[in-house]
């Protein structure tokens, strides 16, 4: 029998077009309920006089996406949004194309870090969510000019997750792990709830410190945390009094939902997206509000820690991933970030490390997927015409 692989769906976007919220949240919820229902057969085959075996458990699965812009609101957010407060998060945001990995040179240069590839081819508990999503843009909210810069309006909405206000959108890959954290015959590791928000935040750590040599952290604060260099050098002999000065930066937010052990929702790690310098907030989403009520605590990126580094740049560092043999079929940063964060999920949940861990389905197949989720989908016709334009677009790319 072949050994167990971690599914890997990401769902593709190209500029302007990005993933909308309500689709990703389609197919997680079918996935979803595939591990819910695979629940209620073997306590209905348990309970019958004449039972045929039981079907196989869903795989563990991860669905990745770049987000729209979008604002949310999560349930510590008890006083509503004055109007000023609304307009200033909705008034229009400038988005820039999202870089391609540049071509692969014929030699490249020396790694710096050793990347790995995957391979083609309780009931109802909140915790701490630092991050749940968004928005697509359409005709009536989006503008270009000759750059391919886009101006879209952020919508805006009530999250479910824990605590306060946050932003999501293109320059972020959301990565939602679908899991049953008390697997079948022990197919893969069992995690508590605790021990799961463990799992997410141990995973994220790994693939920025293998993946880009970055060194990442968690705090008393949720989320995944880096310092920027300069604090690093100024606070290096004493670890602990370094903790409490100003100058860490969430790097990737953090939020899990649970549904009789199933997980939904997950991470959104920041990959190139505008940093503390940039107060203008006609092209800073995070210069319109303080992240998750957390003051002196900035935001941060893949691409800027490296730049500030002085290192090889993200897409230097995924084209010696190629280089290796990793899969070429993730077409954006934000794919190939995810295609490194699968397999770090993949060998901390017991899976086979490296190539042999993951199976990245084809865009084909996700289309197809997407497609079926439409083709009877119920639901507010702005919603709907949103997800369905969305898809025309990505079949027209594809």
């Amino acid at each position: 029998m072949a050994p167990l692989r971690l599914q890997h769906l990401h769902l593709p976007s190209i500029h302007p077009h990005y993933v909308p919220y309500s689709l990703a949240n389609r197919v997680q919820e079918l996935l979803r309920r595939q591990h819910l229902d695979f629940k209620d057969s073997l306590s209905s085959s348990s309970s019958a006089s004449n039972a045929s075996p039981p079907p196989s458990p869903p795989p563990p699965t991860l669905i990745s996406f770049t987000p729209a812009p979008i604002f949310t609101l999560g349930r510590r957010q008890t006083a509503p949004l004055t109007p000023a407060e609304a307009a200033r998060l909705t008034a229009p945001l400038l988005i820039s194309p999202l870089s391609l990995p540049s071509p692969s040179p014929s030699t490249p240069s020396a790694p710096s870090a050793q990347l790995t590839s995957p391979r083609r081819g309780n009931e109802n508990q909140t915790i701490h969510p630092q991050d749940h999503h968004h928005h697509q843009q359409d005709d009536a909210s989006t503008s270009s000019n000759s750059t391919g810069a886009i101006s879209t309006t952020p919508r805006l909405l009530h999250s479910p997750r824990g605590g306060l206000t946050t932003y999501h959108g293109p320059g972020q890959v959301v990565l939602w792990p679908i899991l049953d954290l008390h697997p079948l015959h022990g197919a893969y590791r069992t995690f508590s709830v605790k021990c799961y928000a463990r799992l997410l935040e141990e995973t994220t750590i790994g693939t920025l410190g293998k993946g880009f040599g970055i060194e990442a952290f968690t705090t008393e604060d949720p989320g995944v945390w880096v310092r920027r260099l300069q604090q690093q050098q100024q606070h290096r002999r004493d670890r602990e009094e370094r903790d409490r000065e100003d100058g860490l930066a969430k790097i990737a937010a953090l939020g899990v939902h649970l549904r009789r052990h199933i997980t939904a929702l997950g991470t959104a790690l920041n990959v190139d997206m505008p940093g503390p310098e940039d107060v203008n907030e006609r092209t800073n989403p995070w210069a319109r509000f303080v992240a998750c009520g957390l003051t002196g605590r900035g935001v941060t990126s893949i691409v800027d820690e490296l730049a500030a580094r002085g290192g090889q740049s993200v897409d230097q560092l995924l084209r010696l991933r190629q280089g290796a043999g990793g899969h070429q079929g993730q077409s954006t940063r934000e794919a190939e970030v995810a295609g490194v964060w699968a397999g770090e999920l993949a060998r901390h949940i017991g899976l086979e490390e490296g190539d042999e861990g993951v199976e990245v389905a084809g865009k084909g197949e996700v289309i197809r997927l997407m497609e079926g989720l439409l083709a009877d989908a119920v639901g507010e016709h702005d919603e709907l015409q949103e997800e369905r334009s969305y898809l025309e677009r990505i079949k027209e790319a594809h």
